[in-house]
C-alpha cells in the first residue's frame, strides 16, 4: 500500500483521544468529510448492486485493506468484496446457496462485533474466513494479507437488519476501539444510502411488473380488420396511467374496449387492468356491449372501496364480420367522449348516444347502437385527453378532431391515429393541460388481399 493510503487511514482511523486539540479538530473534519463523501457516492448511483460496488471501491482506497458489502433482500443476496489494490468481486445468487454462514448469522444479531482470525497458515484460520467472505479469490487475498480481525457492522433501516458491512486491515494494523464510533456512523449512512436505493429500485421493478401487465395484448393480423392504436401518459415519469385499450373474442365476433379511468398513475392503470379484465368476463356471458358494459359496472359498484373516488369512461364494441364484406358494428357508451363513423369518402359522423360512467351507479342501462362498416370505413375512438388538450381558452376540441378525420377517410387505420396523435402533439404547448391519450382506428379492409400499413 502506497505512503498517501497509509497516512488517510492513520489519520481517520488514529486514537487521537491524547492528541492536541487542534490533531483533534483535523481528524474530525477528515471523517465528516469521508462520510459526506460516503454517502453521495452511494447516493449517486440507482442500481443497487452499482452503488455498492462503488462504496467498496471509496472504502478501499481510502480507509481499510478489505471491505465486503452484503444486501439480504427475501431469498436472494448480494455480496461485494474488495482488497486494495484488488479486483472487485460480486456474488449474487439465492441466499440458501451463496451467503457464508457467518455473515448470515452476524445479520441475525444485527450488533456490531469483532470477529477473530486464528493466526497463521492453518487449516482453522481459512476455515474461518471461508465463513465470511463470499468470493474464494478475496478469501485468498485476506488470508494473505495476515489480518487478525474483521470488523463486522450491521446494516439497519427502518427497523430491520438487511445486510453486513465487514471492513479488515492488514497485520499489525486492526481497529483501535476509539475508532469504533466513526466505523458505526459510516455503517449508518451506509445502511440510510443503500436502504434508499433498495427501495427505488423495488418500485421500479414494481411498475416495470405492472407496466408489462397493463400493456395491450398483441393485436393479431387480421384479413378483414385493420387496427391502429397509440397511447401516452401525460407525464414519461408516470409510466402509467389510466386509458386502456384492448381488442379480443373470436376472429369473427370480436369486442374493442377503450376507456379512462380517474386519476393517474399506478392506482389509475391498476383499476383499468380490472376493467378489461371485467370486460373479458363479460364478454363471455353475452357479446352485446349494451349487456356488457351494465355486468362490468354491477362488478365495479360491489367491489368499490367507499374512501375511492374512482369512476371509468368507457366505449365498448361489438365487431362482426358481414357475409359479403364490411363489419356489424354495434356500440355502447359509458360516459365517454363519442366514436367517430369515418367513411371512405370521409364523411365523418358521430355516435352520440352516452350514458352515466361505470362506477357511478348501481342500477344503470346502457344501450347498443348498430351500424355497418363498409370496405374502407372507420370507427374511431379515442380518450378525453384528445379533445381536452391545450389551453382553457383554446382546447383542441371536438370540431378540430372532426375537421381532421375529414381528412384521412379510406387511409390505414395506423395513420389515423397517428396523425391525431400528431396534431394534439402540435397543439399542446408548455404549460398546458396535459392527460392521458388514446387513440384506436378499426378500419374494414377494402379486400381480404389488403396488408394494412
Amino acid at each position: 500500500m502506497g505512503a498517501p493510503v497509509r497516512e488517510r487511514q492513520a489519520r481517520l482511523l488514529a486514537d487521537s483521544r491524547a492528541s492536541d486539540a487542534r490533531a483533534r479538530l483535523a481528524q474530525a473534519s477528515a471523517r465528516s468529510e469521508f462520510l459526506l463523501r460516503t454517502s453521495r457516492t452511494a447516493s449517486a448511483v440507482q442500481h443497487p448492486t452499482r452503488a455498492m460496488e462503488a462504496l467498496v471501491g471509496v472504502l478501499v482506497r481510502e480507509l481499510v485493506d478489505f471491505a465486503q458489502v452484503t444486501v439480504v433482500s427475501g431469498i436472494r443476496q448480494v455480496t461485494t468484496a474488495a482488497v486494495h489494490e484488488g479486483p472487485m468481486e460480486t456474488v449474487v445468487g439465492p441466499r440458501a446457496d451463496t451467503l457464508p454462514a457467518g455473515i448470515a448469522t452476524l445479520v441475525g444479531r444485527a450488533v456490531p462485533d469483532q470477529v477473530p482470525l486464528p493466526a497463521g497458515p492453518v487449516p482453522t484460520r481459512r476455515a474461518a474466513i471461508d465463513l465470511l467472505v463470499a468470493a474464494p479469490a478475496l478469501a485468498d487475498r485476506l488470508e494473505a494479507q495476515g489480518t487478525e480481525a474483521v470488523l463486522a457492522l450491521p446494516l439497519v433501516a427502518r427497523g430491520r437488519c438487511f445486510g453486513l458491512l465487514l471492513l479488515a486491515r492488514a497485520a499489525g494494523s486492526g481497529f483501535d476501539d476509539s475508532a469504533h464510533p466513526f466505523l458505526e456512523e459510516l455503517a449508518q449512512r451506509i445502511s440510510l444510502a443503500l436502504d434508499t436505493n433498495l427501495v427505488v429500485a423495488e418500485s421500479r421493478h414494481v411498475a416495470s411488473v405492472l407496466r408489462r401487465a397493463m400493456l395491450p395484448r398483441a393485436i393479431p393480423a387480421l384479413p378483414h380488420l385493420d387496427v391502429g392504436s397509440y397511447l401516452r401518459v401525460a407525464h414519461e415519469h408516470e409510466e402509467m396511467g389510466g386509458d386502456f385499450f384492448d381488442l379480443h373474442g373470436p376472429e369473427e365476433d370480436l369486442t374493442v374496449v377503450l376507456g379512462d379511468v380517474s386519476g393517474k398513475g399506478v392506482e389509475a392503470a391498476v383499476h383499468a387492468k380490472r376493467i378489461t379484465n371485467a370486460v373479458r368476463t363479460a364478454s363471455l356471458v353475452d357479446r352485446d356491449p349494451g349487456r356488457v358494459l351494465e355486468l362490468v359496472n354491477r362488478v365495479l359498484v360491489s367491489e368499490a372501496d367507499p374512501e375511492s373516488e374512482m369512476l371509468a369512461t368507457v366505449v365498448c364494441a361489438r365487431l362482426r364480420r358481414r357475409p359479403g364484406g364490411g363489419l356489424d358494428v354495434d356500440v355502447a357508451n359509458a360516459g365517454h367522449p363519442p366514436a367517430y363513423l369515418l367513411s371512405g369518402d370521409a364523411t365523418v359522423r358521430a355516435l352520440s348516444v352516452r350514458h352515466p360512467a361505470l362506477a357511478l351507479l348501481e342500477e344503470v342501462g346502457y344501450d347498443t347502437d348498430s351500424h355497418v362498416l363498409h370496405p374502407g370505413d372507420s370507427l374511431v375512438l379515442y380518450t378525453d385527453g384528445v379533445v381536452e388538450t391545450g389551453a382553457p381558452h383554446d382546447l383542441f376540441g371536438e370540431d378540430r378532431l372532426t375537421a381532421l378525420l375529414a381528412g384521412l377517410g379510406g387511409v390505414p387505420a395506423q395513420v389515423v391515429v397517428e396523425q391525431v396523435a400528431a396534431a394534439v402533439s402540435e397543439h399542446l404547448a408548455d404549460g398546458d393541460h396535459r392527460d392521458d391519450v388514446a387513440v384506436v382506428a378499426l378500419r374494414a379492409r377494402a379486400d381480404l388481399g389488403e396488408t394494412g400499413a
